[in-house]
């Protein structure tokens, strides 16, 4: 018996198929945009199938993305399940199943089809990519019912599974970003890290998803980042999501430190938000 499980990649490694990488990472497809492609790599030294589907998820305030089967059931869920536009009915890709080879990739051939009257706004679907186990591990329901030990056991193989964002929008980019809630925290016992660090909401103002790079600068003491958190986005969905940036060193009181967003969705590299943040 399988279980699925949507796993970081750090803790990837016992489980099944964990070594696959998706490129890019996320997908957009702005005005008249129709096909893409995307590279599925298997990084093992084993031969690996694939399974490739689409899957509706949503973005929670902390930041998690859940598809809608595992998404808790509360108020805060319930209302971006009621806010998200899905793009799934839009999507179509092929292959649908890949065999790889050590170290061999495979191309996923992508369309878009929107509809004449398609209202605008974004819409989103995810290209998720999971791993099927090896014909060798546990029983199928068959064996199972079969089985002559009555004291069958019944293991649970985790599988790795890994999916990136497919973004439609429908008329041009709204994109703006603010920060709220800006505050400095000093490491505690045993904290990873060393400096402490910023907390701060990504509040999202635009109609369209934010996604880029947050780093805290300080000051007068040179251009290298004290904390850097890069990836982060912000899904419409939800207005805001609290992120924390690990700093590589405590800044004192009364020192300067300039937080700034950097997009890489609409114009990659420009700075659209810097504030000014004196340490308490």
């Amino acid at each position: 018996m399988a279980g699925l499980l949507n796993c970081a990649p750090q803790s990837a490694k016992a489980q099944v198929g964990a070594n696959i990488n998706l490129s890019p990472r996320r997908l957009v497809f702005e005005a008249n945009a129709r096909a893409s492609t995307v590279l599925v790599f298997n990084t093992g030294a084993e031969p690996a199938t694939y399974n490739i589907e689409l899957v509706d998820r949503i973005m929670t305030p902390a930041g998690a993305v859940l598809g809608l089967a595992d998404a808790p059931k509360n108020e805060a869920t319930a209302d971006a399940v009621s806010r998200l536009k899905s793009a799934r009915e839009m999507v179509s890709f092929t292959p649908r199943r890949v065999v790889l080879a050590p170290g061999e990739t495979q191309t996923i051939r992508i369309r878009i089809q929107r509809a004449a009257d398609l209202p605008a706004g974004e819409y989103r679907t995810h290209l998720t990519v999971t791993a099927v186990p090896p014909p060798d591990q546990g029983l199928t329901a068959d064996q199972a019912a079969t089985a002559a030990d009555a004291n069958l056991s019944v293991r649970l193989t985790p599988l790795f599974s890994i999916s990136i964002p497919v973004v439609i929008r429908q008329g041009p980019s709204q994109i703006g970003v603010e920060f709220e809630n800006v505050a400095y925290r000093a490491a505690g016992s045993g904290e990873a890290a060393a400096g402490g660090v910023m907390t701060l909401d990504i509040v999202r103002k635009g109609a369209s998803s934010l996604y880029g790079d947050i780093e805290v600068r300080g000051g007068d003491r040179g251009s290298k980042p004290l904390g850097a958190l890069g990836g982060v986005a912000v899904y419409p969905e939800i207005d805001r999501r609290t992120v924390q940036v690990p700093l590589a060193r405590a800044p004192a009181k009364g020192d300067q430190l300039n937080i700034v967003f950097r997009d890489e969705d609409t114009t990659p590299g420009q700075i659209t938000k810097a504030i000014t943040y004196t340490v308490k």
